[in-house]
């Protein structure tokens, strides 16, 4: 909180912002720096935002729709340094030999997972804090939730790391219950979300394996959801943009392990409810 407090103080009208990074974090802050009337300038070294997190024609939607509230966008780009005087950014050198001038700067560029006391206690870590569906790590005694841990996502046959409140939330709930002796709870389809201007980015499932998206609305009027699927129909995710009934909708899907047809779900006379039956 007095981070972001003090990024607040720093987004006067007028002021610049660089934001290195292009992830959800550093479209949240673009987003956030425009609406309290500063400059915003995300340097992405990727050949587009959210290159880690989202498929092609999710990036195109939303580097658009901040080209179009005024968000300065480069990508392809290298950051070498930041320069400034009297412990103040001044500018982003970036790896061409440009300055990019700022009053404040943001880095946004991904986590890793901080897992040095599981580590000194000599707990299994790969790319986190490895957990069962208990939230229990290789100590029976010993459990963990959150970003930091690597937890089973039985929906896909995997492990994997989770960067949400969600996932805490769930994770949460099976420590407690393991704890006390109760039931585990019931196996929820990873979710995620993003606020953007007015945008309502919503994310369920993740789309490992899957071989083609379909496109159920419209992308130009910002109201739309991709449908990942495999080569058999599997939906795997769906990304939904001010559409939160095909959120939820395809949360019961991939919950499920529905398999539909392309040309259903684009088909917008068939109701996600008809989909998710």
């Amino acid at each position: 909180m007095a981070d972001a407090d003090r990024l607040k103080a720093a987004l006067q009208p007028g002021a610049s912002l660089a934001v290195i990074g292009g992830g959800y974090i550093g479209l949240e802050a673009a987003a956030s720096a425009r609406a309290l009337g500063a400059e915003a300038i995300i340097i992405e070294r990727e050949s587009r935002v959210l290159a880690r997190v989202a498929c092609p024609i999710l990036s195109e939607f939303f580097q658009t729709f901040h080209r179009g509230q005024g968000v300065t966008i480069e990508v392809d780009a290298q950051v070498a340094a930041l320069e400034g005087a009297n412990g103040r950014v001044g500018g982003v050198r970036l790896g061409d030999g440009r300055l990019i001038a700022c009053d404040a700067a943001l880095i946004g560029v991904g986590a890793v997972a901080n897992d040095e006391l599981a580590r000194e206690a000599g707990l299994t870590c790969h790319n986190g804090i490895a957990v069962d569906l208990a939230a229990r790590t290789d100590d029976p005694a010993i459990f963990a939730i959150g970003d930091c841990t690597s937890r089973p996502l039985p929906l896909y046959d995997r492990l994997g790391r989770l960067e949400s409140v969600p996932n805490a939330l769930e994770q949460a709930k099976q420590a407690a219950a393991m704890i006390c002796g109760k039931p585990p709870p019931t196996p929820e389809v990873p979710w995620f979300w993003s606020d953007q201007y007015d945008l309502r980015l919503q994310i369920a499932g993740l789309p490992f394996d899957s071989t083609e998206i379909a496109v159920r609305g419209d992308v130009e009027a910002a109201r739309f959801a991709l449908f990942h699927l495999t080569a058999t129909g599997t939906v795997q995710a769906v990304e939904a943009v001010n559409a939160s009934t095909e959120f939820m909708g395809g949360r019961r899907i991939i919950a499920r392990r529905k398999r539909l047809a392309r040309a259903d779900i684009e088909d917008m006379s068939i109701s996600m409810q008809q989909l998710a039956a």
